[in-house]
This record gives structure tokens, C-alpha cells and sequence, in this order.
């Protein structure tokens, strides 16, 4: 597993880290998309982290978190409850509050930095 000293980490080191086992998503609405992760940092409130997703698509809601991500590689699309469409691609950022609905529509495997934050007591 990597592990990253509390110095300066580049985004190389970011897309290169090897990930463990991460659940797979659980509502799935097509495909059969394998996930992996690795936790950098944990505490009460705060999940920072990389994650990785294969093709598929599938549904993803945010209960009592919010969740800021940085895409380091992949393809794809997430489309909020709105119908507004975001891209995934190499540099873009998504950000879901507390309460989002969202279906990700994944075509390329897609690697992501990832922080959560505890929105409920």
C-alpha cells in the first residue's frame, strides 16, 4: 500500500498510488464496475482520499456529507438531479452537498482525489 509523508505530494504520486479494495457501487444501473481506494487521511468529520472507478453507471446520493473530488484521470459524465451534465475528465472538479442525487455515467476507468465532510451531527 502507499503512503504519503506529511511533505508536498505531486499529482503524479497521486495517479500512480496503488489502491486497496473499495466496495463496489450499490446501485448499479448497468455494467459491473470494480472499485478501489486508498484513505490518506480519517478523522470524525473528514475522508480525504483517492478513489478508482471502471466503465459502468450507476447512482450515487450524499446523506449527512458533502464531497469535493479532483479527477486525475478517466471519462465519463456525472448528471446532478437538475439534468446538468458535468464532465469527467484529467483536471476537473465536481462538488456534491449534502442532499445530491447523482448518476455516474463512467466510460474510461476514473481515478479521483476525494474529500468528505460530515454536514450532520
Amino acid at each position: 500500500m502507499t503512503t504519503f509523508p506529511f511533505d508536498p505530494v505531486s499529482l503524479q504520486d497521486l495517479a500512480g498510488a496503488t489502491l486497496g479494495p473499495s466496495a463496489a457501487p450499490a446501485r448499479l444501473i448497468s455494467g459491473a464496475p470494480r472499485a478501489q481506494e486508498l484513505v490518506l487521511h480519517e478523522d470524525p468529520t473528514t475522508e480525504i482520499g483517492i478513489w478508482e472507478i471502471t466503465a459502468g453507471s450507476f447512482h450515487s446520493s450524499k446523506l449527512g456529507v458533502s464531497e469535493f473530488m479532483y479527477f486525475l484521470s478517466g471519462a465519463g459524465t456525472i448528471t446532478r438531479e437538475s439534468g446538468e451534465v458535468v464532465p469527467i475528465t484529467a483536471g476537473s472538479f465536481v462538488s456534491l452537498p449534502d442532499g445530491s442525487h447523482v448518476i455516474w455515467d463512467v466510460t474510461e476507468p476514473t481515478r479521483k482525489l476525494y474529500v468528505i465532510t460530515q454536514t450532520a451531527a
